[in-house]
């Protein structure tokens, strides 16, 4: 959001906020929020992974290496 429509939110009586504001979340809740995977609109887990690149991990979960796929070894399921 650019400053000029937050400013324009702000004066017309709006609170404007990220969603760990607003939901009162630890960083360390915030962090898992953030690493989630989403696969046909579903969680199926977290990766610490998720936009760092890590063992060539893209955020997806597997890593590509000499024997074709596997699971990054940072990926956590989400067993709910």
């Amino acid at each position: 959001m650019d400053e000029d429509k937050k400013k324009r939110l702000e004066a017309a009586g709006f609170r404007v906020g990220s969603v760990a504001e607003f939901l009162d979340l630890t960083p360390e809740e915030e962090a898992k929020i953030e690493n989630v995977i989403i696969r046909h609109g579903k969680p199926i887990g977290f990766c610490e992974c998720k936009g760092k690149g890590k063992e060539k991990c893209r955020g997806n979960g597997w890593i590509k290496d000499g024997n074709g796929y596997q699971k990054c070894p940072f990926f956590e399921e989400n067993n709910k």
